[in-house]
Order: C-alpha cells, then sequence, then structure tokens
C-alpha cells in the first residue's frame, strides 16, 4: 500500500506540477492538465464493476492504469491531493439539473478551495461542459475560463447555481450550497450514481477529455470533436469504430469483446436500431 504522501506526488509528478508554484496558479494548472489527460468515463459503471473511492484506488485507476472515471473517483483524487498539500479545501455535494427546476439528488462532488479569504469551486469531474480553471464564487462575476464563460449567481431558493454560456444564454450545470458534507456524503452519491438503475451514468456511454482548444466528447452512438468553437460529429458504426476511438482519442485500450458490448447495448439502442 502507498501513503497518501507517496500518492500525492506520483499524481503531482504525472501532472508535471511545481509544488513551489504560487497556490492559486498551482490549483490552475491542476485543473487544466487533469482534464485534459485523464478521461471523464462510465465504462467502469456501464460494465457493472467494483469501483472503490478511496484515495489509493482512484489514484491507481485513473493515473496508473489510465482508465479515467467519474466526479467521485477524479474529484476525490484532487481533494486528497490539494489536503496533502495543506490547502483550505473541503467537500460540497451538488445537484445536477441541466437548467431544469427538478428535483435532483445530490449525485456530483466538487471541492471547495478558499484562500486569502477567497473562495474558488475546483472540478475535475464534469465532462464536457466542465470549467478549465477553478471559478470563484462570487455572485455574479462573469469568468472567462479559457474556451467558455462561466458565473455562479442565486436562485430563489438561496442555492448557488454554476452556470456556462450555452447557446448564447446562461445554463446552469448545477447547483450546490456550503453545508457541510463528508466522504459518507460522497459514498451515499457514489453508490446511486452507479447502481440505481435509473441514473444517467448506468444507461450512458460517456467518455471526455478537454484539452485546451480541443474537446473530444463521445456520447453513446455520436463523438464529438470541439474545436475554435466548431464542432464537428462523427456517427459511431461499429463496434472496431468504438475501440479505435476509445484507443486514439482517449488512450483506452479495451479489448473487442467489451468494445462489442458497449456498441450493441448503448450505441445502437441510441441510435434506435
Amino acid at each position: 500500500m502507498m501513503n497518501t504522501a507517496d500518492i500525492a506526488n506520483a499524481y503531482l509528478r504525472d501532472l508535471d506540477i511545481d509544488t513551489t508554484t504560487e497556490p492559486l496558479e498551482l490549483i490552475k494548472q491542476l485543473q487544466s492538465r487533469h482534464i485534459a489527460k485523464y478521461s471523464f468515463n462510465s465504462l467502469a459503471v456501464l460494465m457493472k464493476q467494483t469501483i472503490d473511492i478511496d484515495y489509493e484506488s482512484v489514484f491507481t485507476k485513473i493515473v496508473k492504469q489510465g482508465r479515467g472515471g467519474y466526479c467521485f473517483e477524479h474529484n476525490k483524487l484532487v481533494f486528497e491531493t490539494l489536503n496533502q498539500l495543506g490547502f483550505d479545501v473541503r467537500i460540497l455535494m451538488a445537484r445536477v439539473v441541466y437548467n431544469q427546476d427538478i428535483d435532483s439528488p445530490r449525485t456530483h462532488r466538487i471541492t471547495l478551495f478558499t484562500l486569502n479569504n477567497e473562495q474558488y469551486i475546483v472540478d475535475c469531474g464534469f465532462g464536457h461542459f466542465g470549467a478549465r480553471y477553478p471559478l470563484k464564487l462570487e455572485i455574479g462575476l462573469e469568468q472567462e475560463l479559457g474556451d467558455a464563460c462561466y458565473r455562479i449567481i442565486q436562485n430563489s431558493k438561496n442555492e448557488y447555481c454554476y452556470q456556462i454560456i450555452k447557446d448564447g444564454a446562461f445554463f446552469t450545470l448545477f447547483t450546490f450550497d456550503l453545508g457541510r458534507y463528508d466522504e459518507s456524503d460522497c459514498l451515499l452519491g457514489h453508490f446511486y450514481s452507479h447502481k440505481y438503475p435509473k441514473a444517467g451514468f448506468v444507461n450512458n456511454l460517456v467518455v471526455c477529455r478537454k484539452e485546451f482548444n480541443d474537446i473530444r466528447s463521445l456520447r453513446n452512438h455520436e463523438f464529438h470533436r470541439i474545436q475554435n468553437y466548431e464542432t464537428e460529429v462523427t456517427a459511431i458504426d461499429s463496434s472496431s469504430h468504438l475501440k479505435t476511438l476509445l484507443m486514439d482519442e482517449y488512450n483506452i485500450d479495451i479489448d473487442s469483446a467489451v468494445s462489442t458490448f458497449f456498441y450493441e447495448n448503448f450505441v445502437k439502442v441510441k441510435q434506435g436500431q
């Protein structure tokens, strides 16, 4: 078993992070490099694999094995590493709403980072629409974060709304509050997200990497490549095509039987075949 210091150091080395860098710049580098290198995906969920979310397990799966994961894995890795570095961080839980007024469970883990009495949301686990850099928690402040504009507002319920400009208007991705949450809350949200039959990750093939000005987003039967604010959409037409995309675009090597399983059960189903 690795100790927490060894895990943090290995993760930071893998991202080529200089720990003497000024704290906010360090976290900006960490978030942008993390989402560019490690894929956000639902593969293990769809394969009904055991997904452990302790620090060593998520490090092994994401960094050593290159298999990626989803928010309870990515943001656990980030949180524990920042905590190991001595930063002021705590867990927050969010409700994914996609601009709807719906009753949604807290199934998204994020990190609240505080520096010099200013607060930031650090999130390396939201896929396509996730921010490239930490978002300052200042109500109404519009923030250009590399390749998209974000802000945080409050709604009539006094919840914070994490928003991105989408199709010319602000769009709420998720809501959150500043309540006290711990790992037991994450375990509950994680269990729902990968076990509940109607959960989004249980029913959709999702894979994403966000390099600068180059977003590679695969959802079920389509692969989207977004560069210079233009999107090229490619239909996935075979299990071998899917396997090639996973290998070439996400560095995920799976065998042909697994790619066939994904293709038959998620790609073809979403195509209506």
